[in-house]
């Protein structure tokens, strides 16, 4: 099954927001590790489980608005997989605790899928505490503009402004694909990698 299709089965927002050609063009092909951060329900980790299925897949979410345990019986049965099946795994935590960032570094991520808080300062400091050089995405850039999502930072500096610097910098030196934006500027790729 295609991407889009998972992203129809499993009911993600991915595909509403119109994320889900931009990964198809910029997803690695056979990553290892895969961490999302931002849970809710588990939608996409059931969607990237499917999609991705030698790759262990994790999530990162404070679970305040769903509880861990129900979002991994949802996750378990939606894609067929059982608990013995190591897979997917989910950590609590907030994606700004310097702790929890340097227990999930140790895990080399190959595609981080930044979906948390989509707060600008949140964002950067995620990713610059995870980013190693592999596929890194960070959604919704869009709130960027919304002054609740752009707290904690100096006025006009926004995820999305620092991204879009670096890759008017970063251009001039590569062939335009360390970083990459969808049309609409909603959604990042940064991959310092050699192409799949």
């Amino acid at each position: 099954m295609n991407l889009e299709a998972l992203a129809v089965k499993y009911g993600t927002d991915k595909l509403t927001h119109g994320y889900i050609p931009f990964y198809e063009q910029n997803l690695p092909k056979s990553p290892k590790r895969i961490l999302e951060i931002g849970v809710k329900e588990g939608r996409s980790l059931a969607m990237w489980a499917e999609y991705f299925p030698n790759a262990e897949i994790h999530g990162l979410d404070l679970f305040e608005e769903y509880e861990m345990k129900d979002v991994q019986s949802n996750i378990l049965n939606n894609t067929g997989y059982n608990d013995s099946d190591d897979h997917v795994f989910l950590h609590k935590g907030n994606q700004c605790d310097w702790r929890v960032l340097e227990l999930l570094r140790k895990y080399d991520f190959d595609l981080i899928i930044d979906d948390g808080s989509h707060n600008s300062r949140d964002q950067l400091m995620t990713f610059f505490g995870l980013f190693n050089g592999k596929h890194y995405f960070i959604e919704d850039l869009h709130c960027n503009y919304e002054e609740f999502y752009s707290q904690g930072l100096p006025m006009g500096q926004t995820a999305r402004t620092i991204f879009n610097d670096l890759k008017l910098i970063y251009d001039g030196y590569t062939d335009g694909t360390v970083i990459k934006f969808n049309k609409e500027n909603k959604i990042v790729c940064i991959n310092a990698t050699e192409p799949d």
